[in-house]
């Protein structure tokens, strides 16, 4: 590993991100409503591309990284980034309504009250388009489960050419498969950490154990997705294919939030636990197939070079 290249690559990309958070953030909570809304995403979609501005200044290049869409043999790590975090972001989803089962509302109060904050009466706008709330909630789902994780390769390439294409591949010089996994996953946490102590992100901030809690826990979703992005980028030699990933997740992982109950004063408490799966319980199933995912891609990687070295 090249630790001075690591240190300065994690440096830039923190002031770049870091930076962007923190003014997205104090403007947002400043200038409560869409506008705010809109200024801290914006903030938070161009911090992304850091990773990626970072690597290049502190690799020069980001030569190497697979660049060029390989489809033949891929075809199914392409449905597999696309589509396979739908599975353990519903199976968290369930578990955490089954323990909370009075935070589960499938008659749309989240996505009104959310437009609310936005000055929109989603029931009228409804009624005014001839459209029932059930149509609505499915408008909104298909394109997040099938189309939106292409579209969210554009800003997901901007962390992945950083984390995976540059950093991962580091840090297994020195550490391996799992103490990459670890440490590139807390790196990735750490990244977010302004914007989730100044903006609210993810959580909001009255959870419990706020916000300590938060910051650990996000962090282990960072490094089980972490774990999912590695074996894609392994596997295929392609960063478009662990950029598919990402935003497959960041796609999918809104969508529980969508059956909340809006009028339970306990939502905003339990947001660190779920229902979207970078909570404590929701995450679950997501920790236990990264494990599984984990573990088989160690032992494939030991077969592998155990038939190397009999040749």
């Amino acid at each position: 590993m090249d630790k001075k290249k690591v240190i300065k690559f994690v440096g830039i990309t923190y002031v770049i991100a870091w930076t962007l958070q923190i003014i997205g953030s104090l403007y947002a909570v400043n200038n409560p409503g869409m506008t705010g809304t809109m200024v801290f995403r914006g903030s938070l979609a161009v911090c992304m591309f850091a990773p990626l501005v970072a690597a290049l200044i502190a690799n020069r290049n980001l030569k190497g990284m697979g660049w060029k869409p390989k489809f033949k043999g891929n075809i199914g790590w392409l449905f597999f980034g696309a589509y396979a975090m739908i599975i353990p972001t519903a199976l968290g989803a369930a578990l955490f309504f089954g323990i909370f089962p009075s935070l589960f509302d499938g008659s749309g109060s989240m996505l009104i009250a959310q437009a609310e904050e936005q000055g929109v009466n989603l029931m009228e706008m409804l009624e005014q388009t001839g459209m029932d709330m059930k149509t609505y909630m499915i408008v909104q789902l298909v394109p997040s489960l099938l189309v939106a994780p292409f579209i969210n390769i554009i800003t997901a390439i901007g962390e992945e050419a950083g984390w995976r294409g540059f950093l991962y591949p580091e840090l297994n010089k020195s550490f391996g498969k799992i103490g990459t996994w670890l440490i590139g996953g807390t790196i990735w946490g750490v990244f977010h950490f302004p914007a989730m102590i100044f903006g609210g992100y993810e959580y909001g901030f009255d959870y419990l154990g706020a916000p300590v809690l938060g910051l650990v826990v996000f962090t282990i979703c960072c490094i089980a997705i972490g774990i999912f992005e590695e074996i894609i980028y392994d596997r295929t030699k392609c960063i478009w294919y662990a950029a598919l990933l990402h935003g497959s997740f960041n796609a999918v992982a809104t969508i529980p939030q969508l059956f909340m109950n809006a009028n339970n004063p306990d939502i905003n408490k339990y947001m660190v636990l779920g229902p979207l799966p970078q909570g404590l319980i929701a995450m679950i199933p997501l920790v236990v197939f990264a494990a599984i995912l984990g573990a088989w891609s160690i032992n494939d990687q030991i077969g592998r070079a155990s038939c190397r070295e009999r040749v």
